[in-house]
């Protein structure tokens, strides 16, 4: 959770706002059902029972909200990229503020130089698995 935390500070400096952590992918889909997410940061491996993947994509069944999948190994979206949900990116941890900056600016249709705009809301799926 200390990295999840961390992740949200980093979000929160560069002008997003973070609705929420979830701990599981039940979490992340309740959560989604809750707050209506503009983007959502999944990580690929999860506590519970589901992965991120599987999470994600019963996210998209209630949403098209574009998924940013979080994960150390990212070889696994590599050999099937399939596996990701719209927009289909991945950011490999460890990661840089400016290569999340440059990610959200993709995802989000934003230049990197723009301040976000103070509506826009944020998800980091924070879990104890981050690292």
């Amino acid at each position: 959770m200390i990295a999840a935390l961390d992740l949200q500070n980093q979000l929160r400096g560069l002008g997003y706002q973070v609705s929420a952590l979830a701990r599981s992918g039940e979490d992340a889909i309740q959560l989604t059902k809750e707050l209506d997410p503009d983007l959502v940061l999944m990580d690929v491996n999860l506590a519970g029972s589901m992965s991120g993947v599987e999470a994600s994509q019963q996210i998209q069944e209630l949403k098209s909200v574009p998924v940013i999948y979080l994960t150390a190994y990212p070889n696994v979206f590599v050999q099937n990229p399939n596996r990701m949900a719209d927009p289909g990116m991945c950011l490999s941890k460890p990661f840089s503020v400016p290569e999340l900056r440059a990610l959200l600016s993709i995802v989000l249709g934003s230049s990197s130089d723009n301040h976000p705009d103070g509506n826009t809301k944020e998800r980091g799926d924070g879990l104890d698995t981050l690292n």
